[in-house]
């Protein structure tokens, strides 16, 4: 009876033991990654195969030591400088995301439970002053942490944790054109996305309706037209461009279209002009 109570107690050490080392991990940072591309981009690759770093790179070291540190205000500082960055790398997980209200950054402190790890397990544990991106928007609904892309296998409770903070949206990545509006309007908006965006192929006109070669936008804002609709929204992340029925626009299609209906406008106008002069 002594040697099967003393097994018992072995057990129960050991179980003990187990789930102490088991609550000990960092669920962030003692596991496998899931996805880095979060804060670390994509990468470019040059034909000859040289790498180069991504420009939407957020500084997640940085980061972490301030967390470690307790400096929440400055990491609150840091997401603010790389907003933008962190914003491409969400839009580039997600593309369809309708809207960057429905894109929320927080930081928390607390126990993480059943977080996904790179090795196909799960694991919980405590984590202190992390980023959690939360989705939730119709065309996706995800939360993960910033620093290892580990998602959640159950939903997440904030009122759990033990402080959390609200970092804001993100950035907005599209605009409207309005009425009388073009490129040149929104030049600020796409010169603050400039290092960070895929550029556009929106074709640029000038004053004699031709299509210019594609340079930097700010070359041509403010002397060319560019084929561009009141109601079309510019998305500056996916470089694409829907008219006002959310279809995406066909540049060429519309350029052909505009230049038979310029080309009708002239016939009409120059046959009214003959009619005024006849009386």
């Amino acid at each position: 009876m002594k040697r099967f109570i003393f097994a018992l107690v072995a057990v129960a050490t050991i179980a003990v033991m187990a789930s102490c080392k088991k609550s000990s991990i960092n669920p962030i940072h003692d596991t496998v990654p899931v996805d880095t591309t979060w804060w670390s981009g994509t990468p470019s690759v040059s034909e000859n195969g040289e790498v180069t770093v991504s420009s939407t790179r957020f500084p997640l070291e940085r980061f972490h030591e301030l967390g470690q540190a307790g400096d929440t205000t400055a990491q609150r500082k840091l997401v603010d400088e790389y907003r933008k960055q962190l914003t491409a790398n969400v839009v580039s997980h997600y593309p369809g995301i309708t809207s960057h209200e429905n894109v929320h950054f927080y930081l928390a402190t607390g126990y993480a439970k059943d977080v996904k790890s790179g090795d196909g397990n799960a694991y919980s544990g405590n984590f202190r002053n992390e980023l959690l991106i939360c989705i939730n928007d119709p065309a996706a609904k995800d939360t993960v942490f910033l620093a290892c892309g580990n998602g959640m296998l159950s939903p997440i409770d904030f009122n759990s944790f033990e402080y959390y903070l609200d970092f804001g949206t993100a950035e907005p990545w599209k605009f409207t054109i309005k009425k009388g509006e073009g490129l040149a309007h929104h030049l600020p908006k796409l010169q603050a996305w400039g290092k960070v965006a895929t550029d556009l192929k929106i074709p640029i006109k000038d004053k004699d309706g031709k299509i210019v070669n594609e340079e930097i936008f700010s070359n041509y804002l403010g002397k060319y037209e560019s084929l561009l609709f009141e109601g079309d929204v510019v998305d500056i992340l996916n470089g694409k461009v829907f008219n006002k029925l959310g279809q995406e626009v066909q540049f060429d299609r519309r350029r052909l279209e505009t230049r038979k209906a310029n080309a009708k406008a002239k016939k009409e106008a120059r046959a009214k002009a003959k009619r005024q002069r006849r009386r």
